[in-house]
Order: C-alpha cells, then sequence, then structure tokens
C-alpha cells in the first residue's frame, strides 16, 4: 500500500467517528434559546456531527431548516435516540439553566459529547450553586485544579489569569501563572494556522508595568524572571498601550492578570462579535461572549456570539481527531 491509500485509510477512520455537540441555551428569561436556533439556522447540518440541545421545559420546540426535532423530557432518554446529522435533538430540561450545564459537563466527562458549548447564564442564577460563572461551575464539576477564562475575536485574544473575582481578592502567583502559560502553548496549537507561531504576550500589573520598580514590584519580582524562563513570552506591556491596533497581529493571545484588564479593551473592539473558550477542563468548553440582555429578547436583532462559538467547537473537535 503507497502512501496515498495509507493516508486515505487512516481519514477513513477517523472522521467518520460520530461527534455529538452539547449547547445549554442558557437562562430562559434571556436571548440564549433564540441566539442557538439563530446559529443553528444558519450552521445547517454538518458531517459527522449531530447537536444536542439543553432548553427550558416551557421552551418552544426548535424549528430549523433542514433539521429534524425530536424533544425529549430527559437526557437519559435523548442519548438513546440514533445519531442522524439531520436529527435534531431537544431536551426540554426541568430545573433551572445551571442544571443543563452540569449534566451537559458530565456527558462531556463520560465522552459521550465531544464538546460544550453554553448560552449566557446569569451570575444570581448560579449563586445556588455556590458558582460565580459557568467556569467556576464546570471547574468544580471536573475537579480542574486551574481553570481560566480566555476570549476568541477576530482581531486578537486575551486569557484572563483571574476571572470573576473581586479585585481585592486577586492575587498574583507565579506557580498559577506558569500554569495559565502551559495550557496557553497547548491552545495555541489548535489556533488557526497563522496564529499558531505567533508568542503570548504578557500583560504588566502596574501603571506603565511598574516602570522599573517605580510604580510597583511585581513586575521586578515576578513577571520579567517567568518571561526569562520562558522563551515564547514577551513583556511585561504596559497595560494602557498593549492593546493598540499594532500589537494584534504580533501576538497568539494577551495575559490579562484580572478580569477587567482584558475584558475592557477585548469587548470594546469586537462587542458580540467574538466567544469565549475554557482552558484548563478535560473536554472542550465554548461560549458565547455576552450576557443575558433579556430586553433584547425576541427583538430582530442578528447575534454572532454562539454561531462562532460553535464552528470553533466544530473545528477544533475535527482537528482534535486528525492529530490522533
Amino acid at each position: 500500500m503507497d502512501s496515498k491509500q495509507k493516508k486515505s485509510t487512516l481519514f477513513k477512520n477517523i472522521f467518520p467517528l460520530k461527534n455529538r455537540l452539547a449547547l445549554s441555551t442558557g437562562d430562559p428569561e434571556g436571548i440564549g434559546f433564540f441566539t442557538a436556533q439563530q446559529a443553528l439556522t444558519h450552521l445547517g447540518i454538518q458531517k459527522h456531527f449531530q447537536f444536542i440541545v439543553w432548553s427550558g421545559a416551557n421552551s418552544k420546540s426548535l424549528k430549523i431548516p433542514s433539521f429534524q426535532t425530536q424533544v425529549f423530557k430527559n437526557s437519559e432518554e435523548a442519548f438513546k435516540a440514533p445519531f442522524k446529522e439531520n436529527l435534531l435533538i431537544q431536551i426540554k430540561a426541568k430545573g433551572k439553566a445551571g442544571d443543563w450545564v452540569l449534566k451537559a459537563g458530565r456527558k462531556a466527562l463520560e465522552k459521550k459529547v465531544s464538546a460544550l458549548i453554553t448560552g449566557p447564564v446569569s451570575k444570581t442564577g448560579l449563586s445556588k450553586y455556590k458558582s460565580v460563572g459557568q467556569t467556576d461551575l464546570l471547574k468544580k464539576l471536573t475537579k480542574s485544579p486551574e481553570v481560566f477564562m480566555c476570549f476568541r475575536g477576530s482581531s486578537f485574544n486575551v486569557i484572563l489569569l483571574n476571572d470573576h473575582v473581586p479585585f481585592h481578592k486577586t492575587a498574583l502567583s507565579k506557580k498559577q501563572l506558569k500554569k495559565l502559560i502551559q495550557l496557553a502553548l497547548e491552545a495555541r496549537s489548535f489556533l488557526p494556522k497563522e496564529q499558531k507561531n505567533k508568542k503570548l504576550a504578557l500583560l504588566g500589573l502596574n501603571p506603565h508595568a511598574g516602570e522599573q520598580g517605580l510604580l510597583g514590584k511585581e513586575e521586578e519580582e515576578i513577571l520579567k524572571p517567568l518571561i526569562k524562563e520562558e522563551p515564547e513570552l514577551e513583556g511585561p506591556l504596559s497595560p494602557d498601550s498593549a492593546f493598540l491596533k499594532k500589537n494584534w497581529e504580533k501576538y497568539s493571545f494577551f495575559i490579562a492578570l484580572y478580569h477587567d484588564q482584558g475584558l475592557i479593551p477585548f469587548k470594546l473592539v469586537h462587542e458580540q462579535r467574538a466567544f469565549s473558550q475554557n482552558l484548563g477542563l478535560p473536554f472542550f468548553r465554548f461560549g458565547v461572549s455576552h450576557g443575558t440582555a433579556p430586553d433584547l429578547k425576541n427583538k430582530d436583532i442578528v447575534f454572532d456570539s454562539f454561531l462562532l462559538s460553535l464552528k470553533e467547537a466544530i473545528r477544533c473537535v475535527r482537528n482534535n481527531k486528525a492529530s490522533v
């Protein structure tokens, strides 16, 4: 058998694998159900993929051209349904949106789904789980030691060292930073080819990145020694000029040392044309980059974030299978 035949056989074994993607539509009061339906309508049937959608018990049945929808009341029955690319599985589940995220997360842990894509859930809606955000909820479910929020956009990408933590509780830990950098380098290998070889940019913590110790010691004592250890890292960049347009093409990821340091510039540039990703979970998880926006529910507005999340989940699953 020549190399061409071998390659053909290899891909025949890889790509026909059945991939189920789990979608949680988020708070019923918000725009999640609408944006999920909008995204699936735009995306259409995908070869070797089936979509399983969690929504509220009182939600409408999904009506999407080219798909046949089958509705179930619980996930166990839903996963007994046949695998058909044109069969859309909808689970009208009882409970809160956080319950659906946990159920979908368990299916991902059991390797019954290839990726999890989540709609927006309010922070107050997750308070009963003693979690602030879906990242924290999934971190506890999977017992993952470190999970980081990453936001991806067409202009640049950011990773947050701290997620939904009150500012007075934020901490700069070299150990935590090293773990983030390790995960960032792994995530970089899944980026589109034009971004794979670009370095990581580490932001400074203090104004002007500390001005050589005049405005803070963290850069001298923690960040600069870390940069010397990691050749793929550059910085620390002054936070007030790091996100100038001339830097967008230079780096694969900007590493922000607290939530708003990264998300204010990211959302200013991308608005809702972006998506989120978790680094550190034992499965792929993508989500929207916006909130529940109940004031926009049922309005004729195009939202890109759920669609971008779905497209990236499919791309990463396919790339992951191809590298096996």
